[in-house]
Parts: C-alpha cells; structure tokens; sequence
C-alpha cells in the first residue's frame, strides 16, 4: 500500500484587469533591465492568476527536411518552451516554480515578485 502524503498547492489570486497590467508592466521592466533575462525571455502571459515566462529554443535539424516534429514549429526552426511560473498568491506574496522534463512544477521560492525574479536572474542552476 502506498504511502499518503499530505502536498500543498496554494490557489492563485484572482486578479483584476488592472493588477494584471500592472504586474505585467513591473515584469516587463525587470526583464529589460536584467542582460541575462532580455536575452532568454520572448514573451510573458498571465492566466489564472499565474505569469508564465517563454524563451524561444532553436531546435536541432531544422533544416532537414527528413526531420518531422510533433509540434509545429515557430518560424520554421523555433519551439517555444516554459522557463518560469510566478503564482500570485496574495498581493506581497508570490511563489516561483519551475517546470520539470516531465511536466510536474518544483517550488524554487516563495517571497515578494522582486525576490522571485531576481532569483532567475542570479540562479543559473536552473535557468541557464
């Protein structure tokens, strides 16, 4: 029999047009004033009170016209990955996940959207 084990997932805030825009300008801000993160980050969207981070990957043997791809790709050589969730968990609280290989998201920080960000930004363990 398997073991039952007790696992917290906080519900996301839900956001009014207005924090959303505003928290989508303060991201963008930190995004264009970090060098590593101007470089790796292409696009950022908000759903369900959660801001997903994409940076584009150039996917070997593009060029190959025998090579097929499950997911079309952008441009004809890109695919777009996830490179970080933020949950807005309340107004001064945010928490930071990254998306493993297999799909499951691992907790890296739980603090205030300069923190998390910041923690992107210095941590090359996972977002290299």
């Amino acid at each position: 029999m398997a073991k039952k084990v007790w696992m917290y997932h906080p519900t996301p805030k839900k956001l009014k047009d207005t924090e959303k825009l505003l928290l989508q300008n303060k991201v963008q801000e930190f995004i264009q004033t970090s060098e590593k993160l101007s470089k790796t980050i292409n696009r950022l969207e908000i759903r369900a009170g959660r801001l997903y981070l994409y940076n584009l990957v150039e996917q070997f043997g593009w060029h190959d016209p025998d090579i097929t791809f499950i997911v079309p790709l952008i441009e004809g050589k890109y695919m777009e990955f996830t490179y970080a969730r933020i949950t807005v968990l309340t107004n001064e609280k945010f928490r930071l996940d990254w998306q493993r290989h297999n799909g499951q998201w691992m907790k890296l920080c739980e603090d205030t959207l300069e923190v998390c960000l910041k923690y992107i930004d210095e941590n090359n363990d996972f977002f290299n």
